[in-house]
C-alpha cells in the first residue's frame, strides 16, 4: 500500500504569513495622507462657497436697492400702501450736490400735490451705506432705512460710490443716472466688488 505524504511548506497553511511592522506604518502614512487631502480640498470647497455666496447677496442686494429707488420705497400699510419712487415722482431733485449730480435723490410723491402734506423720500449716501428717510402723510419715519447693504451686512459690505446725475436737457430733473459701487468682504485682505449703473426717468 503506496503513502502519500506532503512536503513541508506545500501545504495552504505554510504558505501564509502575517502582516509586518514596515507594511501596516506605509498603509498608516497612505491613509493619513489621503485624509489631509480630502481635508484641505473640503476646506477650499466651503471657502469658496462662501466667498461666491457673499459676492452673489452683495449682487442681489445692490439691485434690489436700485429697483428700490426706481420703483419707490413702501410707505404706508395694507390698503393704504404707496411706493415713493423714480417712475412715480411728481418732482425729483439731487442733494449734496452740484446742478448735474450729487450724492443723494430727494422724491416727491403724486399724493403729495393734492394732500399738501410735504411728503417725500430721500436716498442718499452716509457711512458706507445707502439709506432713505421719508416723510409719509406730513409723519417723519423714526429713523433712516438701510436699503444698502443691510443694517446686518454693516461689517462685511461698504457702498463706495453712490452717485445720482441728471441726463435730461431740461432744466427740471426729468431723468437721472444711478452709479452704485459697493464691495464686500469674502476673506482675510480679500474683497469682491460691483458696479452698477442704470438710467431711470421720471414718468
Amino acid at each position: 500500500m503506496m503513502k502519500v505524504t506532503s512536503k513541508p511548506g506545500n501545504n495552504l497553511l505554510s504558505r501564509q504569513r502575517g502582516v509586518t511592522l514596515v507594511e501596516v506604518i506605509v498603509v498608516m502614512i497612505i491613509s493619513t495622507l489621503l485624509i489631509l487631502i480630502s481635508a484641505v480640498g473640503i476646506g477650499t470647497f466651503f471657502r469658496k462657497y462662501k466667498e461666491l455666496n457673499a459676492w452673489a447677496e452683495l449682487q442681489k442686494d445692490g439691485l434690489e436697492c436700485l429697483n428700490m429707488i426706481k420703483n419707490g420705497v413702501p410707505v404706508g400699510s395694507g390698503a393704504d400702501m404707496e411706493y415713493y419712487g423714480v417712475t412715480n415722482a411728481l418732482k425729483l431733485q439731487l442733494t449734496g450736490t452740484t446742478t448735474s449730480s450729487g450724492t443723494g435723490l430727494r422724491i416727491t410723491p403724486p399724493t403729495d400735490q393734492g394732500l399738501q402734506t410735504h411728503d417725500f423720500a430721500h436716498f442718499y449716501l452716509y457711512d458706507g451705506a445707502v439709506r432713505c428717510t421719508y416723510v409719509y402723510h406730513g409723519i417723519q419715519v423714526a429713523s433712516p432705512i438701510y436699503v444698502f447693504p443691510k443694517e446686518d451686512n454693516l461689517e462685511n459690505m461698504v457702498v463706495e460710490r453712490f452717485m445720482i446725475s441728471k441726463v435730461n436737457l431740461e432744466s427740471e430733473v426729468l431723468a437721472v443716472q444711478v452709479e452704485l459701487n459697493a464691495r464686500v468682504k469674502t476673506g482675510t485682505d480679500k474683497d469682491r466688488y460691483i458696479k452698477f449703473k442704470t438710467k431711470m426717468v421720471k414718468k
